[in-house]
């Protein structure tokens, strides 16, 4: 029986000899290879992480290129590399090379992503606490700014609604009085003894006269440049009959623009129209009558409160009509049509016709064409440009200064455009703020 064991033994050690001799198990293999690139898309500058095997862990033995452009290796590993994005643009082709040897695998590419233009809010006058008084930057009191315009002199005009008062404030923050003492009426005259009536907003011609949307007097006011207030047109009494000046009627007119002509058109707020007064003293309806939304003729379109209206170089007329959370264009040949906004209440960027506001309401069109908005209800500044609509400023509802992507407005009521810098009524909060792309 021992002896049975010892050749079963035997045998088994032989086996065992011989696969030992034989084995085949091929040897593992030591070339690099990608496997992922973690995230896929950014910009210039950021860090992202290239998954594979066979890195070296010595940071200079890897090289690393975007479309031929090396990156740098911020931390190396056999499994991972960390490295930042070189410059470039569109689709960068990543390649990979460890001590000499390219990696196999299927090639990554990297999408740029263009960078997003920064805008930078800041405060040029006025404080949280309400008032009426000159002054320089935050000593300067208001109390619910509504409407700023850009004056020929680049001061800015300003429609200090709940003070009845028009302020002037310079770039560099200086706050003056040119008629209104806080005292509501409908007085012409001399600029220190005229009353307003809940101001909304103004325009100035190219001589520096101011136009104001005077609106609880349902009138249009002029302030000369020799200091004199008139009434230009509308009887002091809503309505909404056109004809001579001092005949026609207005329904609560709340913004107001000129062109070069000299002809005022006005946003008739709860007329839903746009009122053209001419030079001479003639009050008509461009387009609209009763409250509802249609795009076509002059003579057929339909608005829902317009409140805000701004003139391009060519004479085209842009609306904020309000309650259809739409942006309007008046063309020079008699055409409505609506170039942002699909009409729903909401926040979205992105296609023009399918981008969202929620009540926009002041707007100001730039020499490029380019259109900024205050986003009443959203508390935001949006852009128009090349058909996307982008916000450049505002998050939600408070005070904030600093980076556009986190400023907040209250309630900004109407936007004034000079160069490269956008001023802001921010009503809610008291304020004139400053937007500056950086």
């Amino acid at each position: 029986m021992k002896n049975i064991y010892l050749l079963f033994t035997l045998a088994l050690t032989v086996l065992f000899s011989a696969c030992s001799s034989d084995d085949d198990t091929p040897e593992r293999d030591r070339s690099p290879m990608v496997m992922s690139v973690s995230p896929g898309q950014g910009m210039a500058s950021d860090i992202i992480t290239i998954h594979g095997r066979n890195f070296s862990p010595v940071r200079a033995q890897n090289k690393v290129t975007f479309n031929d452009a090396e990156a740098v290796v911020l931390e190396a590993s056999e499994t991972r590399l960390e490295v930042v994005v070189p410059e470039g643009e569109g689709q960068g082709e990543i390649k990979v090379i460890v001590k000499d040897l390219p990696a196999s695998g299927t090639l990554p590419a990297f999408s740029y992503i263009a960078p997003q233009e920064v805008y930078m809010v800041t405060t040029l006058a006025g404080s949280l606490e309400y008032g009426l008084a000159d002054g320089e930057g935050t000593a300067a009191r208001f109390r619910n700014p509504e409407g700023v315009a850009m004056a020929p002199d680049g001061t800015i005009v300003v429609t200090d609604r709940t003070n009845n008062s028009i302020r002037r404030l310079t770039p560099g923050g200086t706050v003056t009085t040119i008629t209104g003492n806080g005292t509501k009426g409908h007085t012409d005259g001399p600029a220190d003894q005229a009353l307003l009536n809940y101001p909304w907003r103004s325009c100035v011609d190219k001589e520096g006269n101011i136009y104001v949307a005077d609106r609880d007097n349902h009138a249009i006011r002029k302030i000369s440049t020799d200091g004199m207030v008139s009434t230009v047109a509308g009887t002091g009494v809503r309505g909404g009959k056109d004809g001579p000046a001092s005949e026609a009627q207005f329904n609560q007119p709340i913004d107001v623009d000129i062109d070069e002509e000299g002809n005022l058109y006005v946003a008739d707020n709860i007329n839903h129209r746009i009122r053209k007064i001419t030079p001479d003293g003639m009050v008509s309806t461009v387009s609209g009558s009763v409250s509802g939304f249609k795009d076509g003729n002059v003579s057929d379109a339909l608005f829902a409160n317009p409140s805000g209206i701004s003139l391009d170089t060519e004479g085209n007329i842009y609306v904020a009509d309000r309650f259809n959370h739409r942006i309007r264009k008046i063309t020079t040949n008699g055409e409505v049509t609506t170039i942002a906004g699909k009409g729903d209440v909401g926040a979205a960027d992105g296609d023009a016709l399918s981008a969202q506001f929620n009540n926009p309401y002041g707007l100001d069109v730039a020499e490029n064409g380019a259109i900024v908005i205050a986003d009443l209800s959203n508390h935001k500044v949006r852009l128009i440009s090349e058909g996307n609509v982008t916000t450049i400023a505002g998050t939600s509802s408070g005070f904030l200064n600093g980076a556009g992507f986190t400023a907040r407005f209250s309630n900004p009521t109407d936007v004034a455009i000079s160069g490269e810098v956008i001023y802001v009524a921010d009503l809610g909060n008291h304020l004139v703020r400053k937007i500056t792309r950086e």
